[in-house]
């Protein structure tokens, strides 16, 4: 039986987690429509060049970017309930100052890197130019900072507005290239025009909570610190920041990985096999959000007990949803496919059952990364992610170049195993040793 406590975290994490999912899957539906209007106004090869091209672009700012939203969720709870505004306002310009440095870092890489990519890829010979103008796209990347705002004043049905209005300005963009025969670069400029939207979306929504709230009373940019004096907040940034952008890192480099090998056209199947796969596994992912700042609740409380039961609840639910996943992609997984691409069915089962397995395990991770992080383990999460990068982007080049396809999808899945397994076993033996609270004061 659940306590009455763990009964009502579950209700919060579950209504939040229900903003998040229906703006996350209305951006899906749009993502996917988008993906099917791309590919016939581009045509599949031009479409995967785009693709890969906005996967370096990703790849630069998601290598450099600060998870500035976390040191805001984990130091501001307590200065904004208690009204320290000063503080507060300093631990703001703090995560401001992290997304403004990861964001111009990223950029800098970019153009350092993209010509070489770009004969490297191939989309060299598209355009008469390489893109460095579309490099610059990084700057409006990071939006952590208002992110944070909107979880921590539990806001959570505001966080999916601008991936929203990113999504509806593709389709409607894509849509008019369609009807209007527009070119490569237009689409570019598309892509660019969504980001920044985006980006004005987020910080927009967060200094408005903020301004409601009075917490930006005589907030000022200029003669003031930017840099909070929080104990221990820098060594946390890093290790949550790191452990981000290396997740982030290889889900791009696969992508540009399997189109060194194969060529855009099979980069563009691979990576929207894998957009099937993990969007039917995304509902019940989009719980970690949520579920986060529960657990470092329960760990202030030193709620042992609690968080093992709802550790556990959720995984028994993941492994029925699972289930249903697995069953829903075999069947319909293909014919979509094909809908999307215009690719025969031969040869696509099976890459979508390797990527099935692939979102599932990763769905099994749900409350296990983030609770590792709230009891300060997250140092073994990132020597988890190093050790699988290094062994498994080697793998995937291999077991592309002799398998094709094939080989891409069973290289991702056994990453993907890694992973999971370096985060089940310390939990497993913290759960079996019922030592939760060392190292945690």
């Amino acid at each position: 039986m659940m306590s009455s406590q763990v009964k009502a975290l579950f209700v919060r994490v579950f209504r939040n987690t229900g903003y998040i999912l229906g703006g996350r899957g209305f951006c899906a539906v749009l993502s996917l429509i988008t993906t099917a209007v791309s590919a016939r106004a581009l045509g599949l090869q031009d479409y995967g060049v785009l693709l890969l091209i906005n996967s370096f672009v990703l790849s630069c700012s998601a290598g450099l970017r600060f998870q500035s939203w976390q040191p805001l969720l984990q130091y501001g709870s307590s200065l904004y309930r208690n009204g320290d505004r000063h503080p507060f306002q300093m631990l703001l310009r703090h995560c401001m100052l992290l997304d403004g440095i990861g964001a111009v870092a990223g950029m800098g890489l970019a153009l350092l890197l993209c010509e070489w990519f770009g004969n490297l890829l191939g989309w060299g010979n598209t355009s008469s130019a390489t893109p460095f103008w579309y490099m610059t796209v990084i700057l409006f990347m990071n939006a952590g900072g208002a992110m944070g705002v909107m979880r921590l004043l539990d806001r959570y049905e505001l966080s999916v507005l601008a991936d929203s209005g990113s999504g509806l300005i593709r389709l409607v963009g894509s849509l008019a290239g369609l009807f209007w025969h527009w070119s490569f670069t237009s689409f570019l400029v598309i892509w660019y025009i969504s980001t920044v939207a985006s980006f004005f979306i987020n910080y927009g929504m967060g200094a408005y909570l903020l301004l409601r709230s009075d917490s930006l009373q005589n907030f000022r940019i200029f003669g003031v610190s930017w840099v909070s004096p929080i104990k221990g907040i820098w060594r946390f940034i890093f290790s949550v920041s790191i452990n981000q952008a290396l997740a982030r890192l290889s889900s791009r480099l696969t992508v540009m990985i399997v189109g060194a090998v194969l060529g855009p056209q099979s980069a563009a199947i691979y990576n929207v096999t894998w957009q099937i796969s993990d969007g039917l596994a995304r509902p019940a992912q989009m719980m970690t959000p949520a579920l986060y700042p529960e657990l470092v609740a329960l760990k202030d409380k030193r709620d042992w007990a609690s968080i093992r039961q709802v550790t556990h609840r959720i995984l028994q639910v993941l492994g029925v949803f699972s289930a249903a996943v697995l069953a829903i992609v075999f069947v319909l997984g293909p014919w979509l496919l094909h809908v999307l691409l215009t690719v025969p069915w031969s040869g696509t089962r099976t890459l979508l059952l390797l990527m099935t397995l692939t979102a599932i395990l990763d769905l099994w991770d749900v409350p296990l990364e983030p609770l590792l992080v709230s009891l300060n383990r997250a140092h073994q999460i990132l020597l988890g992610r190093l050790f699988t990068m290094c062994v498994t982007l080697p793998l995937l080049y291999f077991l592309t170049s002799g398998l094709g396809m094939t080989g891409a999808g069973l290289a991702t899945l056994i990453g993907e195993l890694v992973i999971f397994l370096t985060r089940l076993v310390p939990y497993l033996l913290m759960s079996r040793k019922q030592d939760f609270g060392r190292g945690n004061g």
